[in-house]
């Protein structure tokens, strides 16, 4: 019976543990521009953020109804070890403090999910955010 528990055990922790995508944070660096599948959600613009890899960001958003573009700059935590996750803005007590779990980074390709959301096509740009590197 206790040899049947532990091969259980194995079994289970190797099936969680193979399941698990690590995130190597290195790879964050660099320019990222926000992009969807436009058969499905079309942006009016476009957003891109450039990660410094020391714990900055610069942010450009373009509006195309408006022809306006705004600059921004913050600054990101990662939590790789307990959540997965990246924070903009953790110091800061307004709206702009918001988590996202890193649900893919490879060097091409960048998926995040806002913390305590569930991912649906109607939440594209706003808790599921889709980015791919910049050329």
């Amino acid at each position: 019976m206790s040899i049947l528990k532990t091969v259980i055990c194995a079994a289970l922790l190797g099936a969680v543990l193979g399941g698990y995508e690590k995130i190597d944070v290195n790879k964050l660096e660099g320019t990222w521009s926000e992009q969807y599948d436009p058969t499905v959600f079309a942006m009016d613009g476009s957003v891109t953020f450039t990660f410094d890899g020391n714990n900055g960001y610069q942010l450009h958003v373009y509006d195309a109804l408006s022809g306006e573009s705004h600059d921004y700059s913050g600054h990101y935590a990662i939590d790789l070890i307990n959540k997965g996750t990246i924070t903009l803005n953790p110091v800061m007590s307004d709206f702009s403090n918001v988590t996202y779990k890193l649900v893919k980074l490879t060097s091409n390709e960048m998926e995040w999910q806002k913390e305590g959301t569930t991912y649906s096509v109607g939440t594209w740009g706003s808790d599921y955010r889709h980015f791919v590197r910049g050329k």
